[in-house]
């Protein structure tokens, strides 16, 4: 996993935040753990075919062929009629860091899908937001 070191240090300050309240759901564990063993690089030398934070990412249902463009997204930006997928998803965690041709699975209806990420259509990153 790479992630830049603005969206590692936002994604943890929210799951600290997030632990005072309650202890951490399964899901948010997941992330961090994740986070812990991620890549970090600073923004400006990330790729532009890595999904960062509020990226648009287009992604083929391996099984089907349906492609569906989704954008990673804070909790509080989540919204699924804008298909804005949260971070502290299943889905969220499954491409947050992953790069354009990687194959990620998340569960489905009929148990466990597989998508490869064909293009990150929209990034930060790459259009100079460092510090969104």
């Amino acid at each position: 996993m790479l992630v830049t070191v603005n969206d590692y240090q936002r994604l943890i300050g929210l799951m600290e935040f997030a632990s005072l309240r309650a202890t951490m759901p399964q899901i948010v564990e997941r992330l961090y753990n994740a986070l812990m063993s991620a890549k970090m690089l600073p923004p400006e030398n990330i790729s532009n075919s890595v999904v960062t934070m509020d990226s648009r990412v287009l992604v083929r249902d391996i099984s089907s062929g349906k492609e569906a463009e989704l954008t990673i997204a804070y909790p509080k930006d989540a919204d699924s009629r804008q298909s804005k997928i949260s971070v502290f998803s299943e889905i969220g965690i499954a491409l947050l860091g992953q790069q354009r041709g990687d194959i990620v699975s998340w569960k489905v209806p009929a148990g466990l899908g597989q998508f490869e990420i064909l293009k990150v259509t929209y990034q930060p990153e790459a259009v100079g937001k460092y510090y969104s």
